[in-house]
C-alpha cells in the first residue's frame, strides 16, 4: 500500500514540475509585444470620389492622416478578392510612443520608419527589416464596389 502511494505522489509531482517548467519556458521564450495605441477607427473612403481613383488599381495606396494613432495608410492588393484591400497604423511599431511615422519609400513596396530604419512590407504590414519586431497594426476593411470601410 505505501508503495502505491509513494508512486502516486511522483506521478502528481511529476506533473506538476512539467506544468510549471512548461510556463516558466513559455514566459521566458516570449517576448511581450509592445502595442501601439488603440484608436477607435469607423471610417469610410467613397471610390467615386475623384481624389480616390488611385486606389481603383492595385498597387494604388491612400493615407488618411487623421486616423488611427499617426495616420492609416489603405493599399490595394488585387481586384476581385475579398482581401483586394489592407489597411495599416502608420505608427512604427519599434517605438509605438514615439512620433515616428511610417512612409513608402521609393521603390513603392515597403513602409520605412524614418527614425530606427525598420522597413514593413506594404502588402501585409509584415516586418521586412529590423529593429522592429512586430508587424504594422492592421485594420479591418470591407470592399462593396464602390466604399471601403476601415474599422476596428
Amino acid at each position: 500500500m505505501h508503495t502505491y502511494r509513494y508512486f502516486r505522489r511522483m506521478k502528481s509531482a511529476k506533473v506538476f514540475f512539467t506544468l510549471v517548467l512548461g510556463i516558466i519556458l513559455l514566459a521566458c521564450g516570449r517576448e511581450q509585444q509592445i502595442p501601439v495605441p488603440y484608436v477607435y477607427v469607423n471610417y469610410t473612403v467613397y471610390l467615386n470620389n475623384p481624389s480616390n481613383d488611385h486606389l481603383r488599381v492595385p498597387g494604388g495606396s491612400l493615407i488618411l492622416p487623421d486616423l488611427g494613432n499617426h495616420g492609416i495608410i489603405i493599399y490595394r492588393r488585387s481586384i476581385g478578392d475579398v482581401n483586394d484591400f489592407v489597411a495599416f497604423d502608420l505608427t512604427c511599431t519599434h517605438e509605438p510612443t514615439d512620433e515616428c511615422i511610417v512612409y513608402i519609400d521609393d521603390t513603392d513596396f515597403y513602409l520605412e520608419c524614418p527614425c530606427c530604419g525598420s522597413k514593413y512590407t506594404i502588402f501585409d504590414g509584415l516586418v521586412a527589416q529590423s529593429p522592429a519586431r512586430w508587424p504594422l497594426k492592421p485594420y479591418q476593411t470591407a470592399f462593396n464596389g464602390n466604399t471601403i470601410r476601415i474599422y476596428n
